[in-house]
């Protein structure tokens, strides 16, 4: 069954990528001292699907009732206004910034978080940028998503850590990511319901570390092109064995940067495999995922601006990534579209 909500959203981050996108260049520091940033409104509409994640923000993103455990899960549908935003500030003689942001890295996962961090330039040897993450509004998912016939109850999910890029790698297209995440179910009761042993409840624990390597290269071509394939491995490191995987991702990302209009877009497809067992379903779980990304941005209809911005750009854009498990109960879909307009000082 599928319901609408109206989904306000103070401070969310949705640049509509589909995983953590390491192929966006970090923008070059400025050569003036001060604050810069960029403040992007819009409406959006979000349709997903989950089994493990509640809400947000009090808003349903999953049935509080499921009345099976081998089927895939029913939809959500919500309407978003939404505000991302970053703020920085440059101190130009040593080249530093620093910056606050928002960032939705796994719209599959919804896993929303704020950055805070430094950027500073090295020379020629590139760029670094280190940033602390932490989950100043969590998600809500399920104490124990197995109970069935009944309601289930939600509790906190935090996911905290830091996360290091070295960009423009000796002048060149090359990016190298690393992102450290404590994720943390605030009361795990995953097996509850079931009557499942010490031991197989143990296995299905969700609380654990998620370890995040990238690498990516940008190739610029036609002056305004730029394509960027690049490679994702992520490591969770869960206290549940069954819950524990290695993950593997393959991105390309494109770019055309017009005088009038420009687009970016993405396509992602990998795969996760799982350590142990599943003591529900006596198997291991499997999952093969997929998803694609397109923004268009139109650049200064009006000369409109905003307390001394730049002019603002209109853009609307679509999103949909889909992990198909070979356990049905497991399976997650997202599909987005987005309109707005974006200011930048």
């Amino acid at each position: 069954m599928k319901k609408t909500n109206l989904l306000t959203i103070a401070v969310l981050t949705l640049i509509l990528l589909l995983a953590a996108n390491p192929a966006a260049a970090l923008d070059p520091i400025p050569t003036e001292s001060g604050f810069s940033g960029f403040i992007r409104p819009g409406v959006g509409y979000l349709n997903y699907k989950s089994n493990m994640v509640a809400s947000f923000l009090g808003y349903d993103l999953s049935e509080k009732k499921t009345n099976s455990l081998d089927d895939s899960p029913d939809s959500q549908s919500n309407v978003l206004v939404i505000v991302p935003f970053s703020l920085e500030y440059t101190f130009a003689s040593t080249r530093t910034q620093l910056f606050l942001g928002t960032d939705l890295t796994d719209l599959i996962r919804f896993d929303y978080t704020q950055q805070f961090g430094v950027k500073q330039g090295i020379g020629k040897l590139g760029i670094l940028q280190g940033g602390i993450l932490f989950s100043g509004i969590p998600a809500k998912v399920w104490k124990d998503p197995y109970v069935v016939d009944k309601n289930r109850n939600d509790t906190s999910r935090t996911s905290n850590g830091g996360r290091l890029t070295w960009d423009r790698i000796f002048g060149s297209g090359l990016q190298l990511r690393y992102t450290y995440r404590k994720i943390d179910i605030s009361s795990e009761k995953s097996g509850d319901f079931l009557g499942l042993s010490s031991a197989d409840k143990k296995l299905l624990k969700r609380d654990g570390d998620r370890h995040i390597g990238e690498v990516a290269y940008r190739f610029n071509f036609a002056k305004k092109h730029t394509l960027a394939p690049a490679f994702i491995y992520t490591n969770d490191d869960r206290d549940g064995d069954a819950m524990k995987s290695d993950a593997y991702d393959f991105q390309l990302i494109y770019a055309y940067l017009g005088d009038t209009f420009s687009f970016t877009g993405n396509a992602f497809i990998g795969w996760a495999d799982y350590d142990k067992k599943n003591p529900i379903y006596d198997k291991k779980q499997d999952d093969d995922r997929y998803g694609i990304q397109g923004s268009l941005y139109y650049k200064n209809p009006w000369d409109w601006r905003l307390f001394g911005s730049k002019p603002m750009n209109f853009f609307v854009g679509a999103a949909f990534a889909d992990s198909n498990s070979n356990i049905d109960f497991y399976d997650q879909e997202a599909t987005m579209v987005m309109g707005g307009v974006f200011f930048k000082w």
